[in-house]
């Protein structure tokens, strides 16, 4: 069996293959607009973590090498052990650059002065160099005291003579790389460089890596296309220069132009996700047995139905479809599942635990959870779902006969629906569902073994996935 989901891997030569989520059309059209685009120039492509930003960059470099452009893709968040983000610039544009401008020795002597002059950039002066080789024998406090006096009277000069190294550095810095971005023709060839996971890096280095984007590498040849989620970056921004500061504002600085990530169309990605975990084949044993003909179905359909109304994001999906694969693989092949009441309650868990304890709760009745499910699921849409059905009812028997809980008014109101003469079609035709699945929710009317499957949801509750929070 799978435990977790295995990362979308995208083809170079085609890179559209494994596009789950229908955006091919979005980056064939963004990846022309980029080639159109005059540098230099830094988009973001904005959406909340865990919305598959990283495959989307990942089709759209692959798009643009397809189309014979030079593209560079890096974690900022792999790189970010570096003490410098020009530093890890510098590491990871080098093969490429390299690759770029074999046999072009005017360009390679461009490239290396570009990166003699990067290395003085990054140096950082170092007031005293003080070996303490001998631990007890040398005074380091007299050593450090001697050095401060010498510091104090040589300061203003050093610092004066650094800023014009520094200036000068950066100045030559830039001059050569310009020279090794420009065509025959002596127009400047664009570079276009993915940087993934910025916001996942620590504060520091994430804001260092945007000034040096903007101050060090604002050169014609040069297109950045960054992966952020704004808002979690603006918290890096505030936890630097304080709650009070306008973050947002400040990121606008460095960021020439915003795309914002298209929603999702979660339908084949839940579908690949369940092929992935082998679900298919899991409930396919199962079917010998004819009361379980329909649950893979109904864990499908009813888990699409939850994910859209609660704007899962496509890593809550995958950890919320790892947790279920891990309920229904401690389950022996002849005991029922529940499939509409297990993807309820483990979706109510992660996102309200405090309604799921209540319903666990021997002493509650199900009307809370029964609220919850019509607050996510609009009426009209409610009405004519048979998953909605399915959930209501299975809330309903669970919390009846074995399970020594009272139903409060919830079957009573359903009951009421059909004797009423004026009830609309539709919600007559809902309440004559539900209380059908209520009152015959297995075959052979057998009631629902909550308490099982409680366990093994609390079971899978003890692993955490990778993203999860500790």
């Amino acid at each position: 069996m799978e435990f977790k989901a295995r990362k979308v891997l995208i083809d170079p030569t085609k890179p559209y293959e494994n596009d789950c989520l229908s955006r091919s059309g979005d980056v064939e059209n963004l990846s022309f607009l980029l080639r159109n685009m005059t540098s230099p120039i830094v988009m973001s492509v904005n959406a909340p973590w865990g919305h598959g930003k990283t495959t989307f960059l990942e089709m759209l470099h692959a798009d643009l090498k397809l189309n014979n452009c030079k593209s560079v893709f890096f974690s900022a968040w792999e790189t970010d052990f570096a003490n410098d983000p020009l530093l890890a610039f510098l590491g990871e544009i080098n093969q490429e650059i390299n690759s770029l401008i074999t046999g072009d020795e005017e360009k390679s002597h461009a490239w290396n002065s570009a990166k003699k002059a990067g290395v003085h950039i990054l140096k950082k002066g170092i007031p005293a160099l003080v070996k303490l080789g001998t631990a007890g024998i040398i005074d380091a406090e007299k050593i450090l005291e001697d050095e401060a006096v010498k510091l104090s009277e040589s300061l203003s000069k050093d610092l004066i003579d650094e800023y014009s190294k520094n200036k000068g550095a950066i100045f030559e810095f830039k001059e050569n790389l310009r020279k090794v971005l420009t065509s025959e023709s002596g127009e400047p060839e664009n570079l276009y460089i993915f940087v993934d996971e910025l916001d996942r890096c620590r504060p520091t280095y994430a804001i260092e890596l945007l000034e040096r984007i903007k101050h060090l590498l604002d050169i014609d040849g040069l297109v950045f296309v960054l992966a952020m989620d704004k808002e979690q970056l603006s918290h890096s921004v505030k936890a630097i220069y304080g709650n009070e500061f306008e973050s947002k504002g400040y990121l606008k600085r460095f960021i020439d132009i915003e795309y914002a990530l298209p929603d999702s169309e979660l339908d084949e990605f839940i579908d690949k996700l369940y092929q992935a975990f082998g679900f298919y084949q899991f409930f396919e044993k199962r079917k010998k047995y004819r009361a379980f003909q329909y649950d893979y179905d109904h864990l499908k359909n009813v888990f699409k139905l939850i994910a859209k109304a609660k704007r899962y994001s496509l890593r809550e999906i995958e950890q919320l479809i790892a947790r279920i694969n891990l309920v229904i693989h401690s389950t022996n092949e002849n005991t029922y599942i529940y499939p509409a009441l297990l993807t309820f309650l483990i979706t109510a868990k992660d996102s309200n635990p405090e309604l799921y304890r209540d319903f666990i709760n021997p002493s509650s009745t199900p009307e809370k959870a029964i609220e919850y499910l019509y607050s996510i699921v609009p009426e009209q849409q409610r009405l004519e779902s048979f998953e909605c059905m399915l959930i209501e009812g299975f809330l309903l028997a669970a919390k009846s006969d074995h399970y020594s809980a009272n139903l409060g008014d919830s079957l009573d109101r359903h009951k009421r629906n059909l004797e009423n003469d004026e009830c609309e079609e539709k919600l007559r035709n809902y309440s004559d569902r539900v209380i059908h699945i209520a009152q015959r929710p297995v075959e052979n009317g057998n009631s629902v073994a909550l308490e099982s499957l409680i366990s093994r949801i609390e079971l899978s509750d003890k692993f955490k996935f990778g993203g999860e929070e500790s």
